[in-house]
Formats: structure tokens, C-alpha cells, sequence
């Protein structure tokens, strides 16, 4: 009995507690309104033309429920009987808690229902004409709105309502010629909810077909014909994010309901314009179709080797080669490829307008090298002060010393071919062969410092042609070294005692001279190597610095300075330029090899003085397989090095 009386109590409070909480939010919802015009209407259901309970004086206030739509729910008393009914907003405005009624001015003279109808009227066709002609509409529009107060103090209940009817006909008229449809859909319909049959009447003649839609739309709404909008949203690329009104509702394609038809949406994709745009829609079912403008285009990036990790505008993008970057926006945009032992590719481009994407196919330049194989050593009868290598078109490569077999073939395999040139017979003749160079038909060229001359054999090895001799004539030679071969055959040689380059046809005619003993562009102190790029450009070692010219022998281009540091160079002996035009540099004197790119930028070095593996001394020739393996003769090692990437 004692536990049933108390879950009784127990239910008891909570009733009682609940109940509290309702009074408490109810008195929070009450507002209260100033009465703005005399003998204002409290009406006994919220429309224009329903039954008058009461009229209340201006600067009454009273006591209101929150908003219903255009009316407010309120509390009067008449004859001191409290009674509860509706007054529109055109009638009130709301005041601050505790603000009490100022003092009511004595009243003029009371109007008579003709003149408040004649003012109405008056005023409504001076509106009118503003929007019939299209001229200050907004001003229109603000002396319509307080006509709807005035329509209240005609007592007959008819009247006001047609009177009611016209002035939200108008009032909508005027928002659609100011291009505010929804506003003008939404009058519309106030103008069926006062009287239907009388707005029917008063829009029978309006034959402009979007301001009849929206009355129609207005008409369907207030019938409930009309209660639900969908529109079908698609866009060309299709995933584009769809937001009505800021918040995300799908990807494209989608289909959007919704009661309300005026709203914001906006269609977003990475690489694309943003679409916002004010939607009203005046159909139940309708079909929007976006194409989508590209603010970028794609960038497709490969490299070789691959897995090189892509940054772009110094931000990793998280993709590794080969891969897309997607709809780059236009304009300038820094791109970098990393990979573990190869120098980061970097490069500005400018991502132009277009559709189809942009390629780039990147070759990784080796930074780091390890050796791969040696012949030959400080002991070795093999080699004697060797100076010279070269590849030919089947990857076979000759190095040319001071040995017994002054040339020597190997095989791509590094197989030393003992019956070429009848085991070196036919070079006997070569005292102290420097450089050695082979043209498009397999023929081979070879300097000889001693002798002052170039001298020319088939491949396979048999005497073809020699020309030169000892003098600075121009025919002649001192010291001849580096020789290198263009993509028409024509020969270059490095006449180191004479300062100067010289250009000659296979045959051995001269073509040209260039160069002088100085420190000036075009001049040279002591060349001692030549090699040729894809681009059929000259570069040229000397003593401290590498230049590059033209076919013709036009200068384009200096770097380098004497000093072991990074890009500097102290005698370099051996020159040669790889399948992808990096510059290799065989530095005699700091006992290492430099890698420039095509433009001079140090890329990468390695070799310090010794005879361990990778170790060197005095490197004097450099050549690179079409494998990218980089082949160094080191005259003081009396030995042949090979050094390539590491592996993974």
C-alpha cells in the first residue's frame, strides 16, 4: 500500500511538474502589439473578410501568440468579457517587454466608409500605374503594402475582401515585374485565400504567359494541387556535388523535392566552375541540365624510371608515377618527381585552356651511382694509360691506350673482342692515341697527340684515311685530344696546343675553326674535350669550365670554375652526353665525375682519389651505354670502370 502511494505522488509531480513547464513555455511563446491604425480589426478566424469580434482604438496594446502565417493570435476584452481572436500584421507591430502604450492623441474627425473606400482607390491606381508603366516599382510596392491596413476599416465584409483581392493582385504584379517571382507567387496566393472566386474574376484578362503561370501556380498551391516540387538535377561530368540552400544533398544526377520552390542551389566539382543560382520553380516537375565549365585540365605524369612521388606547387599530392593529377587549375604551377637516388625533376608550366590533358614523360636523372664492373688495374699489362672510350650503334664500346693493342673492342657484355683489327695490327701506327669517336656508318676516328693527327679506320679495323700534322696551321694540330662526331658526320676535334676547335667533313676536308688562348665566350685555354647532343650543339671541356656552341661554332652558353666544390672543375680530360643529353665530365684533376643537365645544372658527382671500387685517379674518358651505365678509363689506374644505379 505504501509503494502504491508513493508512485502515485511520484505521477503526481510529474503531472504537476509538467504541466508547470507548459505554463512557462506558453507565457515565453506571448508577445505583445502596438495597434497601428484606428478602429483596427481583430477578426474571428485569420482572413481578410471573416467576421469582426472587435475594433480596437490606435496605440492599443495587447497580448499575442506567436505568429500564425500573416495574423497573430490575441487576447482583448470587450464590454469586460474577454474574447479571443486574430489580427493581421499590416494592423500591429510588435513591442519591447514593459514598453506601455503612449498617450493617445484626441481622435479627428471620423471618416465615412465612401472616403475610406474613394482614399483606397485613389491611392491603389496611382500604385497601379507605377507598375503598369514599370517606374518605381519599389516605391509602388511600399504604398500598396499599407493599403491592406485601410481595406480593414471597411465594414462591409464583401467589399474588404475584394478590395483585399486587388491589392495583393497588384502587389504581385509588382514583384514579378521587379523579377522577385517567388514574393509575386506568394502574393498571388493570398489573393486566392481571400477570395477565390473574386480572384478568379479580376485575373480572367491577364494574358502575359509567365505572369499567368504564376498565377496558376498560385491558384494550384491554394487548391493543394500543387503541395510537392521535384527537380531533376544532371550535369556533363557527372559526381558533381549537389547543395541546396549550402547543405549537401547528393552527387549527380539527382532528383531534389521539395514544398517550398524558391531556394538556392549549387553544383561543385574539383576542377570546375561553381554553378550557384537562385531556383524558383513553377512547375511540379522539373529538369535542370549543367555543363559544367573546366576551371583546369588534367596533367598526366610518367617517369622513367617510375615511382617517382609527385608534388605539386610544393604540396605532395600523396601519387606516385605514372599517375593523373586532375583538373589543375590554369595557370602557372610548379611540379617536382622525387625518387630515392635519382636528382628531383622540377619544372614550371603554364596549364593553358583546353580539353585534352597534358602529358609529361620524365627522365629521372641518376644521382647516385655504385660501381658495376672494373677491367684492368695499376698492374694490368692489359691496359697502359688509357685516355679514350666509345660506344657504337650496337653497344659495343673501343678504348683506345698506349698499349700494345692501342684499340681495344669489348662487346655490350664486356667481352673483349681479340680478333678485331687483326689483334691491333693495323694501330701500330698510333703513338699516343687521345680521344676515339665512330660516325653513322660504323667508322672509326682517332686522335693521336703524338703523331698530330686524325686517323680513320672502317669497322673492322682496317687503315681508311688520316689527315692533320704537327702546326698551328689551320690544317694542322698540336696536341689533339677529345674528337666527336655530329648527326651528319661531320667531325670535331678538341686541338688542344692550338686553343681552338676544328670542324671537318668525314674525309677530312676543314670546314671551320674556332677559338683563341683566353678566358673570354668562344675562347679556350687548353681544350681537351668534345661531345655532341641530340641537338647537334658542340660542348667543349677546357681547363676550369665547359661551353657550348652551335654547329657553326656560334656561342651559346658558359659554366664551371676552377675548384674541386659542386660544378667546379680542375683539367677535365673526357666528355660525353647520354641518350637523354646529360653531360658527364671525366675531372682528371679532382679524380671524380660531374653530371650537368643539358643546361649546366649540377645534377650529381662521385669518384675521390684512390684505387679502391669507385675510387679513381686521373679519369681521363667517360662514355654512357644506351642502358645508362657510365663507363670511365682512369689513365693513372691503368683501368676501366663501370658505375650505374643503385638497385632498389
Amino acid at each position: 500500500m505504501a509503494t502504491k502511494m508513493i508512485l502515485r505522488k511520484g505521477v503526481l509531480l510529474a503531472l504537476f511538474t509538467f504541466l508547470f513547464s507548459c505554463l512557462i513555455s506558453l507565457a515565453a511563446a506571448r508577445t505583445k502589439l502596438r495597434v497601428t491604425v484606428d478602429k483596427a480589426s481583430i477578426k474571428a478566424t485569420p482572413e481578410i473578410g471573416g467576421q469582426t469580434l472587435a475594433s480596437v482604438p490606435l496605440q492599443t496594446i495587447l497580448e499575442a501568440e506567436l505568429k500564425q502565417g500573416e495574423w497573430y493570435r490575441v487576447y482583448t476584452t470587450r464590454e469586460g468579457v474577454q474574447i479571443t481572436g486574430f489580427i493581421h500584421e499590416m494592423l500591429v507591430e510588435e513591442v519591447a517587454e514593459g514598453e506601455t502604450a503612449p498617450a493617445v492623441s484626441p481622435a479627428g474627425l471620423m471618416k465615412t466608409q465612401a472616403e475610406i473606400t474613394a482614399e483606397i482607390d485613389l491611392k491603389l491606381e496611382d500604385n497601379k500605374n507605377m507598375i503598369r508603366q514599370e517606374k518605381e516599382l519599389e516605391k509602388a510596392l511600399d504604398g500598396l503594402r499599407p493599403l491592406l491596413a485601410k481595406a480593414f476599416n471597411v465594414d462591409d465584409r464583401q467589399r474588404q475582401k475584394q478590395k483585399a483581392c486587388e491589392i495583393y493582385l497588384w502587389l504581385g504584379l509588382g514583384y514579378a515585374k521587379r523579377g522577385d517571382n517567388y514574393s509575386a507567387l506568394k502574393e498571388f496566393r493570398n489573393m486566392f485565400e481571400v477570395d477565390f472566386a473574386f480572384a478568379k474574376e479580376i485575373t480572367r484578362n491577364i494574358y502575359d504567359p509567365a505572369l499567368a503561370n504564376f498565377i496558376d501556380q498560385a491558384e494550384k498551391q491554394y487548391r493543394g494541387l500543387l503541395v510537392e516540387y521535384s527537380l531533376q538535377i544532371s550535369t556533363e561530368p557527372k559526381e558533381a556535388t549537389i547543395k541546396i540552400n549550402g547543405k549537401e544533398i547528393g552527387h549527380s544526377p539527382e532528383v531534389f523535392r521539395t514544398t517550398v520552390p524558391k531556394f538556392t542551389l549549387e553544383v561543385e566539382k574539383k576542377g570546375f566552375r561553381t554553378i550557384r543560382e537562385e531556383i524558383f520553380l513553377t512547375q511540379a516537375s522539373t529538369r535542370k541540365d549543367y555543363v559544367l565549365e573546366s576551371i583546369g585540365r588534367t596533367i598526366v605524369l610518367s617517369s622513367d624510371p617510375s615511382g617517382a612521388k609527385v608534388y605539386l606547387d610544393n604540396e605532395d599530392t600523396g601519387l606516385k608515377t605514372p599517375c593523373e593529377l586532375p583538373y589543375v587549375p590554369y595557370g602557372g604551377h610548379k611540379i617536382r618527381m622525387d625518387r630515392l637516388h635519382y636528382a628531383p625533376w622540377e619544372e614550371t608550366i603554364q596549364v593553358l585552356e583546353g580539353k585534352d590533358p597534358l602529358a609529361f614523360a620524365v627522365v629521372l636523372a641518376v644521382k647516385n651511382y655504385v660501381p658495376a664492373h672494373k677491367w684492368g688495374g695499376p698492374e694490368s699489362k692489359f691496359f697502359k694509360l688509357p685516355k679514350g672510350i666509345a660506344f657504337d650503334k650496337e653497344g659495343n664500346f673501343y678504348i683506345v691506350d698506349e698499349s700494345d693493342i692501342k684499340v681495344k673492342k669489348f662487346d655490350p657484355e664486356g667481352r673483349f673482342q681479340s680478333s678485331w683489327g687483326e689483334a691491333g695490327k693495323e694501330f701500330r701506327v698510333l703513338k699516343e692515341p687521345t680521344g676515339i669517336a665512330m660516325d653513322s656508318q660504323g667508322y672509326v676516328y682517332i686522335t693521336d697527340a703524338k703523331n698530330a693527327r686524325v686517323m680513320k679506320f672502317t669497322k673492322n679495323g682496317k687503315f681508311a684515311i688520316k689527315w692533320g700534322g704537327e702546326g698551328s696551321k689551320p690544317q694542322e694540330f698540336l696536341t689533339p685530344a677529345g674528337i666527336a662526331i655530329d648527326q651528319n658526320d661531320n667531325v670535331y676535334v678538341a686541338d688542344t696546343g692550338n686553343n681552338r676547335i676544328a670542324k671537318y667533313s668525314a674525309q677530312g676536308t676543314l670546314k671551320k675553326t674556332w677559338g683563341k688562348r683566353g678566358a673570354g665566350n668562344g675562347e679556350f685555354v687548353s681544350p681537351a674535350a668534345v661531345a655532341i647532343n641530340k641537338k647537334n650543339e658542340i660542348i667543349v671541356a677546357e681547363r676550369s669550365r665547359i661551353q657550348k656552341f652551335t654547329a657553326e661554332g656560334e656561342f651559346i652558353q658558359v659554366w664551371g670554375k676552377l675548384g674541386a666544390g659542386e660544378g667546379e672543375l680542375a683539367r677535365p680530360l673526357g666528355l660525353a652526353v647520354d641518350s637523354h643529353d646529360y653531360i658527364y665530365v671525366a675531372d682528371a684533376g679532382s679524380h671524380r665525375i660531374l653530371k650537368f643537365d643539358q643546361n649546366g645544372r649540377f645534377i650529381a658527382q662521385w669518384g675521390t682519389h684512390g684505387l679502391a671500387d669507385g675510387q679513381m685517379a686521373a679519369p681521363a674518358g667517360v662514355a654512357v651505354s644506351s642502358r645508362g651505365v657510365v663507363y670511365i678509363v682512369e689513365r693513372d689506374n691503368n683501368r676501366l670502370q663501370a658505375f650505374q644505379a643503385p638497385s632498389e
